[in-house]
């Protein structure tokens, strides 16, 4: 009898706990997401991150464009800083397009993400929870813009290149579309009623990390010392920066081939999932790859310091646009080349820092925002 008891009480306390956390995760996602501080949006996941935004004129997204890639798609840098992380004032290239066309633009970007996160998977968990019951339904975007980031795409795509020659022995074209199907695409029953943990394990996480451990704004500058290693030639002055991110200096010519693979599985993919909407592969340079040098040598992000000369700069950053087109071009995408309005603007003034130099400030935003709307297709 006793047994028994105690199978019924648990069983009931079970109970209680899972409806406990069914309405908790409704009234989180359904009442409270629509009026949530919009300061709060990194620690949310993809569907709820996207419907967050301040960038579209209501709660869920119509008729919008979309922008996939990393930290440069997602907003960071010193114009966020600015609003003191407060995402609900304009902070990115999503909010310059939206003002200049009128259109709801949405973006899936995460810091960090190379061509099979930012290509693949944000995309994809965020239209897979989109049929949850916890979300409203999002329809598919009307036009997609791709931003691949010189600085560090190449480095993310080897990296990813790694974990599938661990799964599966070999890299090719086959294992790494096995791997983001069945890694980066692939939905789960659980998946819907995990939302609400996976938010909570973020915010807990993001607490402990600043107002705990002190965790400060990760750049180049953080990690190799804040002397000034670059002198830069900006509107007939000097400007002293750190060592910046670069097209891949330290990688050779056979590995940034062996990267790019990533980027057309990625896109294969893509092209694949939203058949019939536009995708434009918007080319964003690197810091170094923009500004004028003052000298022959350059400075750029690695551990220790690496240095180079500032010819080489050109000669990298015009492989890596050349093997990104050509990859574009072979899914029918249309391409962008963002170096010569930004390169044109850095010569007159700064458009990264002076906090980061990983990312463009407000000047660098609003200039690639406004090339980016040049290229938005009517609306319906």
């Amino acid at each position: 009898m006793r047994l028994k008891s105690f199978l019924i009480n648990a069983a009931l306390m079970l109970v209680s706990l899972l409806c406990a956390y069914a309405v908790l995760e409704f009234a989180f996602f359904r009442l409270y997401l629509p009026t949530m501080p919009l300061q709060l949006r990194p620690q949310l996941p993809a569907a709820a991150d996207i419907l967050t935004q301040n960038s579209k004129a209501a709660f869920v997204p119509r008729d919008y464009v979309a922008l996939l890639g990393d930290s440069y798609a997602e907003g960071i840098g010193d114009w966020l800083w600015q609003t003191e992380g407060n995402r609900s004032k304009p902070f990115h290239s999503a909010n310059v397009i939206h003002d200049l066309t009128g259109r709801d633009v949405v973006s899936f970007g995460k810091g960090g993400a190379g061509s099979a996160e930012g290509i693949v998977e944000r995309p994809a968990k965020a239209f897979l929870s989109s049929s949850c019951y916890l979300f409203p339904t999002i329809e598919p975007p009307r036009q997609i813009f791709i931003y691949y980031y010189e600085g560090n795409d190449v480095e993310d795509n080897l990296n990813f290149e790694n974990k599938v020659g661990r799964r599966y022995g070999r890299v090719d074209a086959e294992t790494i579309d096995r791997y983001l199907t069945e890694e980066y695409a692939a939905r789960h029953p659980w998946d819907c009623h995990l939302e609400l943990a996976d938010t909570a394990s973020r915010m807990v996480k993001f607490l402990f990390e600043y107002y705990v451990s002190g965790v400060q704004l990760f750049t180049c500058s953080a990690i190799t010392g804040p002397a000034d290693f670059n002198r830069l030639a900006v509107g007939g002055r000097t400007v002293t920066a750190p060592a910046l991110q670069d097209p891949a200096l330290a990688v050779s010519d056979e590995n940034i081939r062996a990267a790019m693979l990533v980027l057309d599985r990625s896109l294969n993919w893509l092209r694949q999932r939203f058949t019939g909407v536009p995708i434009t592969v918007v080319y964003v340079p690197s810091p170094l790859s923009l500004y004028h040098f003052a000298g022959q040598d350059v400075s750029y992000c690695t551990v220790p310091v690496g240095h180079s000369a500032a010819a080489n700069v050109g000669r990298n950053s015009d492989f890596i646009s050349g093997l990104v087109q050509k990859s574009a071009a072979g899914h029918g995408f249309d391409f962008i080349d963002a170096r010569p309005p930004l390169r044109a603007l850095a010569a007159e003034t700064v458009i990264h820092g002076p906090r980061d130099w990983d990312h463009f400030n407000e000047a660098g935003y609003r200039a690639l925002g406004a090339l980016v709307a040049a290229h938005v297709k009517s609306g319906r």
